[in-house]
């Protein structure tokens, strides 16, 4: 048994290609930074044949996930903390611009908020202070 790492990149609408292999069987695995492979592929190239392979992948959702963060500062530019921030995730459907609250948190003593586990979109950030 041989064992041989060959990397290859596909094109812009997935494609790829190896060239010049022996007669064979060759396992296929794929790897792209924010996605799944959903499994191998098997390939047996015999007496120079092409084999045509549809590899399929699925996105990583734990990959898109970023953060939100930031400090709170009153009109004075002090930190302010203990205040409580919502994230909003920002839509339009129809023209109507909807805002869905989240996320919410409170400030540290620096003032700072963070919220982790945002996946791709248009946020909005709204603090409040408590009276």
């Amino acid at each position: 048994m041989v064992l041989m790492w060959q990397p290859t990149y596909t094109a812009a609408d997935g494609e790829f290609a190896f060239y010049d292999l022996a007669d064979g069987v060759y396992t296929l695995i794929s790897a792209a930074d924010g996605y799944m492979a959903t499994s191998t592929m098997t390939a047996v190239i015999t007496n120079g044949s092409i084999s045509n392979i549809n590899m399929s992948m699925t996105v990583d959702s734990r990959t898109y996930n970023g953060t939100v963060s930031g400090i709170i500062r009153n009109t004075a530019g002090q930190v302010v903390a203990g205040c409580f921030v919502g994230l909003y995730e920002v839509t339009v459907t129809s023209g109507v611009r909807q805002e869905k609250l989240v996320a919410v948190t409170k400030t540290n003593t620096a003032g700072k908020y963070l919220f982790g586990g945002v996946t791709g979109g248009e946020y909005l950030v709204k603090a409040k202070l408590e009276q």
